[in-house]
């Protein structure tokens, strides 16, 4: 059997499985609220699975080992070991807290808990525009699978994206989170197998005695702590601060932080969180796939594609084919992911409160059901215009990897919700007002960072992010203080409407 009749009837199996599961997942829903998150029915160990697949996404399988490969050992050091202890710390001292405010206050998604935590519907709104910033993941990971896709079945770009985007959007807008955390917990099971077969790929390499004299024949810089000629890892503040500080705030996405919504009891949580963060370090360690590669591979390869080359040099074909499958789910997990968010956030923030002023108030069922429709044909159109994003990126990559493109994006939605987030966890009294000056001070930073360069390392995502993020918590913690010592010049909240 060749290697692309092999793959046709593993994705063939795998369509088929899912199918089936957002038939299933399409009947348990009812309404927005099921759609966002679920029924609170499902085991914490497979609410577990899924944050770990979609926090880990395709990035961590194909595009962060293009950058090690490309930056050597200051990539890894920072996406490996700085960002994923943010992260873990991030989740850790989030979720509880997140859990308990979001369910006391019935919110289904992050711009709604904005809205109902500080009792402001312009925060909400402003919030849910600003979670749109979603598409550029969604396109770096369209992008991703797209690779993966042409090198495994021999098919043309635009044929592999329109085939993702028709098949994952189906399913992901039918069957919404009742389906999202079996396949999640499907695909990182496949996941982890396929992380334990890369890492293994090159252990002899690693553990051979001169691996590290071998990259550094290739190149000195690649087994520096930091690497001066690198863009974005050129000296210790890059490599350690702001990585850890991005790993701390990306857990603030409207997909991720959400995530313990779909919890019942506070003794889910601790499950929950052990089984999300030992499989996360094992899809971590799949970053040592970029040093493998750099050693094994003759001549430079483009960051997108050194995962996809890897794979197909050094394994044989169906391996290769099995392989390729387990990075599929990785961005197939993760979309989903974003698809539900996106959508929940159309209905349950934009649509559903216009709906509530149009519609009698007798008639909750409807308005939901109003809303959820018109969710999904705003997601439809959104999978339009990143059908063409995705097709420019592949053309003409932002900073030579659509990974930066997708930064540029994602890095200024989590800036601006990190220090609401955080103040508005641990800190009962933090206004509305507060909450909207630190959220603007991280976007005006952010982007006026990013249009003007004031300094060289102004090039890179995370240090935008950084910078933005450190502001936004000064003005928060400052209104704090001003409000203690002046209580009345930040009393109350926004304006509800």
């Amino acid at each position: 059997m060749g290697k692309e009749s092999f793959a046709w009837i593993l994705l063939s199996l795998y369509a088929g499985v899912t199918a089936y599961l957002a038939y299933r997942g399409y009947r348990r829903t009812r309404g927005v609220e099921g759609f966002a998150v679920g029924n609170r029915d499902i085991p914490p160990v497979l609410v577990g699975l899924s944050l770990a697949a979609q926090l880990t996404s395709v990035a961590t399988f194909i595009v962060n080992p293009g950058l090690v490969h490309a930056y050597g050992m200051s990539a890894l050091v920072g996406m490996g070991i700085a960002a994923a202890l943010g992260i873990m710390v991030g989740i850790t001292v989030l979720s509880k807290g997140f859990r308990r405010s979001g369910q006391k206050m019935a919110i289904l998604t992050l711009p709604g808990w904005f809205g109902s935590r500080f009792n402001s519907r312009p925060l909400q709104v402003g919030f849910a525009l600003l979670s749109l910033a979603l598409i550029s993941f969604v396109v770096l990971i369209l992008v991703a699978m797209a690779y993966v896709l042409m090198k495994m079945l021999g098919v043309p770009a635009w044929a592999a994206l329109a085939g993702i985007i028709t098949f994952v959007f189906g399913y992901v807008l039918l069957g919404g989170v009742n389906t999202s955390l079996y396949t999640n917990s499907i695909q990182a099971v496949i996941m982890a197998v396929v992380a334990v077969i890369l890492v293994l790929s090159g252990l002899p390499l690693l553990l051979s005695g001169d691996f590290m004299a071998r990259l550094a024949a290739v190149d000195s810089a690649l087994v520096g702590l930091v690497n001066p000629s690198s863009p974005y890892f050129r000296n210790l503040f890059e490599v350690l601060v702001c990585n850890f500080i991005v790993g701390l705030a990306i857990v603030c996405q409207p997909h991720i932080v959400t995530k313990a919504l779909c919890l019942k009891s506070e003794g889910d949580v601790n499950r929950y969180l052990a089984t999300a963060l030992g499989m996360g370090i094992l899809f971590m360690m799949v970053m040592l796939v970029g040093l493998y590669a750099r050693v094994t591979l003759p001549g430079p390869v483009r960051i997108d594609l050194v995962v996809p080359t890897y794979i197909n040099t050094q394994f044989s074909p169906l391996t290769s084919v099995l392989i390729g499958i387990g990075v599929l789910c990785a961005g197939v997990s993760t979309l989903e992911g974003l698809l539900l968010a996106l959508s929940a956030i159309l209905a349950s923030d934009l649509f559903l409160p216009m709906l509530r002023r149009r519609m009698p108030a007798s008639d909750a069922a409807a308005q939901g059901r109003v809303a959820l429709a018109l969710a999904r044909g705003g997601l439809v159109l959104m999978g339009g215009v990143a059908f063409f994003l995705s097709l420019h990126q592949m053309k003409n990559p932002t900073g030579g990897s659509v990974a930066i493109f997708a930064q540029y994006g994602i890095y200024c939605l989590f800036s601006a919700s990190f220090a609401p987030v955080l103040f508005g966890l641990f800190h009962r009294e933090s206004s509305g007002r507060a909450a909207m000056a630190a959220a603007l001070t991280a976007v005006a930073v952010y982007v006026g960072l990013s249009l003007l360069r004031p300094f060289a390392l102004a090039n890179n995502p995370a240090v935008l992010s950084t910078c933005a993020i450190l502001s936004s918590t000064l003005v928060m913690g400052a209104c704090a203080l001003l409000q203690r010592r002046a209580p009345a010049v930040l009393q109350g909240s926004l304006p509800s409407a």
